[in-house]
Formats: structure tokens, C-alpha cells, sequence
């Protein structure tokens, strides 16, 4: 059995990280976004002004989601923190989308 050498796991580690704080966090700012948007539609604010605002807060958005992904401890801490905030996004995405019931 081959064992990766310490620096071979460092750069792995590395590559994680970096998918989690690029890929991760795109898909995490998209589900945000979609979901400020929806709320505050359903809150009375225009649709076009609703997604225009959730546009501007998305980019604070994604760099903190990106940052965070590389100051935790590991990559998997990393992930599991997207998934942590991304399900429960996903499932208000689904539940506000017009045309499902209340």
C-alpha cells in the first residue's frame, strides 16, 4: 500500500480548500442570493430591485463564505460548513419558489 508523504497530504489538503473556498462558496453565494432575493420580493420590495440588492450583498457574501473555507482547520470542517449552510438555503429556495404551495 502506497501512503502519501506529509507534503503530498499538505498539497491534497490545499487543492480542497481551494475547491471549497472557489466552487463552494459560488454555489453557497448562488443559493444565498437566490434566497435574499425571493424573501425580499415576498417581503413587498420590487422583484428587479429585490435581485439588485441581493446582487450587492452577494460579493460580501462570497468573500466571506472564500476566507472562511481557508481559515478552517481542515478541508473537510470546510465543506462540512458548506453543507451545514447550504441544505437548509436550498430547502427555503425550494419552499419560496412561486408555484409551490404554501
Amino acid at each position: 500500500m502506497i501512503r502519501p508523504t506529509e507534503q503530498a497530504r499538505g498539497r491534497w489538503s490545499t487543492m480542497f480548500r481551494f475547491v471549497a473556498g472557489t466552487l463552494g462558496a459560488y454555489a453557497l453565494t448562488s443559493l444565498v442570493t437566490v434566497a435574499l432575493s425571493l424573501l425580499l420580493a415576498r417581503l413587498g420590495m420590487d422583484r428587479v430591485e429585490a435581485v439588485y440588492a441581493a446582487t450587492l450583498a452577494s460579493f460580501a457574501v462570497f468573500a466571506g463564505v472564500a476566507m472562511s473555507a481557508f481559515h478552517a482547520r481542515s478541508a473537510a470542517r470546510a465543506w462540512g460548513w458548506l453543507l451545514a449552510f447550504g441544505l437548509p438555503l436550498a430547502l427555503a429556495v425550494f419552499l419560496m419558489l412561486p408555484g409551490v404551495p404554501s
